[in-house]
């Protein structure tokens, strides 16, 4: 299911119904295949350097608050605004969630599209029926055009 903001419609009413992105296709393997489970997480490894047993769990739950924090500030990619055509955020977000959810043996994911200034911020976690999602659920309280595929 999507939720989007009033600023996030209002972009997307306003695309040009660009075509289909073959760099999407790029994107989302290379996201998916560099992703992993550390724990119970799911998180993107860029250069596949991350190690379970190296990682202060303890500490890092106190500073980000429960799992969910962890991963959303894991899996913070920034792409630049022209390189992923409007048109076709709800694909990327809805693909991903997707495609992560067949790595991960069902798992639901929540993915998250950004836009700031000149780029997009693409974000995502597992769902918990335990914890909070990262946004909270009015995402016109905040300042930036926002999508959320849950």
């Amino acid at each position: 299911m999507v939720k989007m903001n009033d600023m996030m419609k209002a972009i997307l009413k306003d695309e040009n119904g660009e075509e289909s992105n073959l760099q999407l296709d790029n994107i989302l393997t290379k996201i998916v295949n560099k992703t992993k489970k550390i724990k119970d997480c799911i998180i993107y490894d860029q250069n596949d350097t991350l190690e379970e047993e190296k990682i202060n769990f303890n500490r890092i739950i106190q500073f980000v608050g429960d799992w969910t924090g962890y991963e959303v500030s894991c899996n913070e990619l920034r792409f630049e605004r022209k390189s992923i055509p409007q048109s076709q955020f709800e694909v990327l977000a809805s693909r991903l969630s997707d495609m992560l959810s067949q790595k991960f043996n069902g798992k639901e994911i929540v993915v998250y599209i950004l836009l700031c200034d000149n780029e997009i911020e693409l974000r995502f976690h597992t769902h918990r029926e335990n914890e909070r999602l990262w946004l909270d659920k009015d995402l016109n309280k905040y300042d930036n055009p926002i999508l959320c595929w849950v």
